[in-house]
């Protein structure tokens, strides 16, 4: 391959790498905690060059019963925050037919159990490009929030079933 043939694959992947724009998603009760954040995240990181995108954040764990996403996020706080990340939660929380509580943990409005765990923690660092430095976690089950793999995993993660 000849000097414009790797000027062009060159220009192609710089093209890739810094032309993608995402949307904040929207609530759907049919998606995943996981994707909804990923989407999130893509759609509000400071940075041109945040190869970390690449990475793959979700992950399945079929013989535990659940779905994992962890993501560090380089925040762009004009396109979001935090807080709204936050609300953004508490709705697919409301729409799954649950409550937030305070340790992060999305809890069946009528059987008590967990629905999903989403939690979102500034690092206390600012990413290369200056914007603050936020670590994404969630965790959620693969296919029924009764199943015994994913609420023995969710009570080893610090949910704890009310009391009878």
């Amino acid at each position: 391959m000849g000097k414009i043939g790797m000027a062009l694959i060159g220009c192609m992947l710089v093209s890739a790498c810094s032309g993608q724009h995402y949307s904040k998603p929207i609530v759907d009760e049919n998606k995943d905690v996981a994707s909804l954040s990923a989407q999130y995240v893509n759609a509000t990181r400071g940075g041109g060059w945040d190869f970390t995108s690449l990475i793959p954040g979700k992950v399945y764990h079929p013989r535990d019963g659940y779905i994992h996403y962890n993501r560090l996020w380089c925040l762009d706080e004009g396109k979001g925050s935090i807080e709204e990340f936050q609300g953004f939660i508490a709705d697919i929380c409301d729409s799954k037919g649950g409550k937030m509580d305070d340790a992060d943990w999305c809890i069946s409005g009528s059987h008590a159990y967990p629905l999903f765990r989403a939690s979102i923690e500034p690092t206390g660092t600012n990413c290369t490009g200056g914007d603050l430095a936020a670590s994404v976690d969630t965790i959620e089950p693969i296919s029924s929030s009764t199943a015994s793999e994913w609420r023995l995993y969710a009570e080893k993660k610090g949910f704890e079933p009310p009391q009878r």
